[in-house]
């Protein structure tokens, strides 16, 4: 088979690592690699395809016996951002959501002056932007229209929330907005939200949101009975939490976990097109985790 064939430096193949460290002018060297078209990879058994920040396919890189993987592409299979330091020629994969051109942040030095500076309370760079990734073109809607429909969507102001993702990225061909904040106004639980909006024309593809209540909260006006709860008390706490009667709800499940030595109910059921999900403590009836899907 025909191999693909490269000019690479030094630093790029570094770029398989979690970070490299400052690659000075006497350590880069001109090196031939193949891309390597004809290799798949997978992980867990799923294949993947690796992408650039513009969408276009990516292969690994076989140099020496050693197979390298693009970073930006391992970064967001991982969750991560993808920051490149200019200054100390340093790459890192950090929780947030140039001379690296696939880089999600640039840093132009070690103090993070430049374009990451001057961010506000929800993380977001001086222009109003977080992690913005693609560019939009002259015919697709803007990030700041993006956000002002998911806020819409919420029925919340941006001054309410802390914004966690936005950014436009290709999937599966299409450009699309992916925004999510966090409502965390109530003591007691957080409300997260996710949207999808389609780049072209603004449309609304994909509504998420998440109601998590947190440890040791009320989770509303429900009662607890002392002592250990049975499968069905933890249904009954559930149901009066949703404000239902076993009646109005199918698919109801109730199953018994442990985690970090806790014993809990897990209890789910749907309703119309709202699908229900409680994690309750065994121990005292308090309601540990609490989501409600809109389909």
């Amino acid at each position: 088979m025909k191999k693909n064939v490269t000019l690479l430096t030094a630093c790029i193949l570094c770029a398989a690592g979690i970070a490299i460290g400052a690659c000075a002018d006497e350590v880069v060297e001109k090196i031939q690699a193949e891309v390597r078209q004809d290799f798949t990879v997978k992980i867990d058994g799923e294949v993947k395809t690796f992408k650039s920040a513009d969408g276009k396919t990516v292969y690994p890189i076989l140099y020496e016996g050693t197979t390298y993987l693009p970073l930006r592409a391992i970064g967001n299979m991982m969750g991560k951002t993808v920051y490149w330091y200019e200054a100390d020629k340093l790459i890192e994969l950090k929780d947030e959501g140039s001379t690296v051109t696939d880089a999600d942040v640039i840093v132009q030095d070690k103090n993070n002056n430049g374009n990451n500076s001057n961010k506000d309370k929800n993380g977001n760079n001086g222009n109003g932007q977080l992690n913005a990734g693609l560019t939009p073109t002259a015919d697709e809607i803007t990030l700041d229209k993006a956000k002002s429909i998911a806020f819409k969507k919420a029925g919340v102001k941006e001054t309410d929330i802390t914004l966690t993702k936005a950014r436009l990225e290709t999937d599966d061909g299409i450009r699309k907005y992916d925004i999510e904040f966090v409502d965390l106004r109530q003591d007691s639980k957080s409300v997260e939200y996710s949207a999808e909006i389609r780049a072209s024309d603004g449309m609304l593809i994909d509504w998420d949101v998440d109601e998590k209540y947190m440890v040791g909260g009320s989770g509303g006006a429900v009662s607890v009975p002392s002592g250990e709860i049975t499968a069905d008390q933890a249904k009954a706490i559930a149901l009066q939490k949703a404000g239902l009667a076993e009646t109005d709800v199918i698919g109801m499940k109730v199953e018994t976990d442990m985690e970090h030595g806790t014993k809990r109910y897990e209890v789910e059921f749907r309703q119309g097109k709202k699908e229900y999900n409680a994690e309750i403590n065994a121990a005292d009836g308090s309601i540990i985790k609490w989501e409600v899907d809109n389909d």
